[in-house]
């Protein structure tokens, strides 16, 4: 099983129409920051500018996995514009762009997780396969205020208290309330998050439905 999380709160330094004004800023609470690739084989999850992260319709349009990832990989690498080194000496420190994409794999019947960091001095891109085990991932500013190792546990927990029929919902849960409880101590993460599911019943990627 797959599970991709993301509050709806962006910060916008431009007037929003669907924004108020706080602090100088336009504050949104209808971002969509989970998005899924043309057939639902592939999610992903961004946080960053919404400018510098413009690949996404494009991402959307995909129809494979291979296709999805490489546009990722191919405007990280338009980003990192090295042939412009007098502007990045200029530059302050760059705020770091981050995606997660997750799919599964039929030929090795595996969910993979791919972590992607990139701004002007940085492209990093991680590949991570399932385990037997629970694996987190986080991205954002909110990540600062989440302990990811008492996070595998909790989850942990919750699967051997729970029935597997059970436990999906379970996790929707517990991650709806690391939202709420992180978003008071983080002002640019909001506390409603939307989620975006895939198992190995129904393995494409579609919003939850959180009606059990």
């Amino acid at each position: 099983m797959s599970i991709l999380a993301a509050d709806k709160k962006a910060v916008a330094d431009w007037p929003s129409i669907s924004g108020f004004p706080s602090r100088g800023k336009a504050v949104v609470h209808d971002q969509k920051k989970i998005t899924m690739n043309l057939n639902g084989q592939m999610a992903i999850g961004v946080a960053g500018y919404s400018d510098h992260n413009s690949y996404i319709g494009e991402f959307e349009k995909s129809e494979s996995v291979s296709s999805g990832l490489l546009i990722i990989r191919r405007h990280m690498e338009r980003f990192l514009q090295v042939d412009d080194l007098v502007s990045l000496i200029k530059s302050a420190s760059p705020f770091v762009n981050e995606c997660i994409a997750s799919f599964y794999d039929e030929s090795t019947q595996t969910y993979f997780t791919n972590e992607f960091q990139f701004n002007e001095f940085t492209n990093k891109t991680y590949l991570h396969r399932a385990s037997d085990g629970v694996k987190l991932f986080c991205a954002g500013s909110g990540r600062n205020h989440f302990d990811l190792a008492s996070g595998v546990m909790e989850i942990q927990s919750l699967a051997a208290s729970n029935e597997s029929a059970c436990f999906q919902e379970a996790c929707i849960d517990w991650m709806q309330n690391i939202f709420k409880l992180v978003s008071a101590k983080d002002d640019g993460c909001g506390s409603e998050a939307m989620f975006v599911i895939s198992n190995r019943i129904n393995r494409e990627f579609r919003v939850l439905d959180r009606g059990c």
